[in-house]
């Protein structure tokens, strides 16, 4: 009975209690002032496991607050279960004095099993600009919690596989490696040999193309010239041998001078070449009217006079040729 009585004592005591506990109002999450508004966007609807995706957030408010963008950054954002992998802020003031804040996330999922996910909600802390207030370390801050939206999950893992993108072999390094070396000695080889025979080529060539040198040559056709200049003239025979002697010796020295054969050529012909090959043009001249005399003096019907003048003209005109100097 004692303990009936007692019970009945403490009765009223706790239904009092019951209601000061009802009466206690839940916490709620103080909304932001009406003249700060934010937006999400997602660069995808949906990703698979290892993707990067951007999560903007966008924050219009007045030029009374003054978010806090120092602790912004990849080492101090978390949104577990998601990987942050850069933090990008930008603010941008407008024509109308408001400002935008723009805060860009990188993040990556790396989570199995799940066919969509609620990113974590992002929380800004901004201050109220206060003539009062010096900085902003003597500000009261304030938060402004935004909601996360969901995102799609892609995968083609099972729920909680046991090894989870296990490396497939499918060529062994062991057996394929020495391949590398070998293609690198094959073709070391091929350009050696390669540039072997393109030198030995090019030897070969030079020396079919190298004959005797053609000063020399030319010292030679000189020399021979002369000792076969007779002293006089007066003879039609003398003169013939003459021109005969000068014709071939002047296309044999005029054939080294221009390092090429002219000897089938005629006086006409030669004239052309030399001023194809860039002679000189007096020169030119000279050699051109000699082989047109010597032409002209050897095949005459009437066979060659004795005229030691037209004789000694082209001994003079051999002589200038033969003595002129490159």
């Amino acid at each position: 009975m004692k303990n009936f009585f007692r019970a009945l004592l403490c009765l009223p005591l706790i239904l009092a209690s019951k209601d000061t506990w009802a009466q206690k109002p839940a916490p709620e999450v103080v909304p932001p002032p009406s003249n700060i508004t934010f937006t999400t966007h997602l660069d995808r609807t949906a990703l698979w496991v290892g993707d990067q995706f951007h999560y903007l957030i966008i924050v219009d408010y007045p030029p009374d607050y003054e978010f806090v963008l120092d602790n912004l950054t990849k080492e101090t954002v978390n949104m577990d279960p998601f990987q942050v992998v850069d933090v990008g802020k930008r603010l941008v003031v407008q024509k109308n004095a408001r400002r935008k804040l723009f805060v860009d996330l990188t993040l990556a999922n790396f989570a199995t099993g799940r066919e969509s996910m609620q990113i974590p909600q992002f929380t800004l802390y901004y201050f109220r600009k206060d003539n009062k207030a010096v900085s902003a370390d003597q500000a009261n801050a304030e938060s402004l919690t935004i909601p996360g939206p969901v995102i799609g999950i892609r995968t083609t893992l099972p729920p909680q596989p046991a090894d989870i993108r296990d490396a497939i072999t499918l060529n062994s390094w062991d057996r394929i490696r020495w391949v590398f070396p070998a293609v690198a000695w094959v073709c070391l080889g091929v350009l050696v040999i390669g540039s072997g025979r393109e030198l030995a080529l090019f030897v070969k060539r030079r020396k079919a193309r190298k004959g005797p040198d053609r000063h020399k040559a030319m010292e030679a056709v000189r020399a021979r010239w002369v000792s076969g200049v007779p002293s006089e003239f007066s003879d039609p025979k003398v003169c013939l041998i003459f021109y005969d002697h000068s014709y071939q010796n002047l296309k044999e020295y005029v054939g080294h001078y221009l390092d090429t054969s002219i000897m089938g050529l005629t006086s006409e012909e030669i004239r052309e070449e030399m001023q194809r090959l860039g002679a000189k043009p007096h020169l030119t001249q000279k050699v051109s009217r000699v082989l047109e005399a010597c032409e002209r003096l050897r095949y005459t019907r009437d066979g060659v006079s004795a005229n030691p003048e037209a004789a000694r003209a082209v001994e003079q005109d051999i002589r200038e040729i033969l003595s002129f100097k490159e």
